[in-house]
């Protein structure tokens, strides 16, 4: 099964326009936000042109074909009219740039600041979000987080778009809704979560494409409604944390 999205990417110049909320523009190359003001540079064109086919490939790249849902009994009868099996679903995302807002399923404006401290984000109810010329790379972050019985600084290797984009898919913070530090998890196996400070996939992330499913698999008998599926991650992962207070264990004494 494959979600698909319909993209529209704004490109924001020093002289745009637009208002959402606490963040907005008013042509004059400062961008107001929550967190600041902020100088907006130009676009180069060919450096457009290559945020916008990364944009796709990164987040398909991340996304896509990386879980899979597993029945929890027989369900699927092939057309031969042989008996049912237990066929899996490939967890597929697909998407499209498109040239306008009313082509779009999601809307999402692109600025160039010269700071770095802008936060992006996304605005699920209006399908919309303000992104940076940065948010396709890679970078670190450093957090106290609890390992065991310690607390450690780790380094955390995350890319903003597919965190992001974890919030168009309708998935909230590994710790539920809000932007406080602990909602972006307080342990390591919340931290390295994609919805935490990480990019690890998890069984959870399956989610959007479980509740789509309920959309295509109609119920005709009672043995067709206890039909359930879980997901589950089906390809390798890299770890992508570092913990800087970790020690090697002490050598016995020979």
């Amino acid at each position: 099964m494959i979600l698909q999205f319909k993209v529209h990417l704004v490109r924001v110049e020093p002289t745009t326009r637009f208002f959402m909320g606490e963040t907005y523009a008013t042509g004059n190359g400062i961008l107001h936000d929550t967190y600041g003001r902020f100088h907006l540079q130009r676009w180069p064109d060919r450096e457009w042109e290559d945020y916008k086919s990364r944009f796709v490939t990164v987040v398909q790249r991340h996304w896509s074909d990386k879980m899979v849902l597993d029945p929890n009994k027989d369900w699927y009868v092939p057309r031969t009219n042989a008996a049912r099996n237990s066929a899996i679903i490939q967890c597929g995302l697909s998407i499209q740039l498109v040239d306008s807002a009313a082509q779009a399923h999601q809307t999402y404006r692109i600025i160039h600041p010269q700071e770095d401290t802008f936060r992006s984000f996304v605005v699920e109810a209006d399908r919309t979000g303000v992104f940076t010329q940065h948010d396709l790379e890679s970078h670190w972050n450093d957090r106290r987080t609890r390992i065991g019985s310690e607390t450690h600084s780790v380094s955390f290797l995350q890319t903003t778009i597919n965190h992001e984009f974890g919030h168009t898919l309708g998935l909230e913070h590994v710790n539920g809704t809000g932007n406080s530090d602990s909602h972006y998890g307080v342990t390591l196996s919340e931290r390295e979560n994609q919805m935490g400070m990480g990019g690890l996939l998890t069984a959870r992330h399956a989610q959007p494409w479980i509740r789509r499913l309920r959309n295509h698999l109609i119920p005709q008998t009672h043995y067709d409604a206890t039909v359930t599926f879980r997901g589950r991650v089906a390809t390798p992962q890299l770890i992508e944390y570092w913990d800087n207070d970790w020690q090697p264990a002490p050598t016995a004494a020979s």
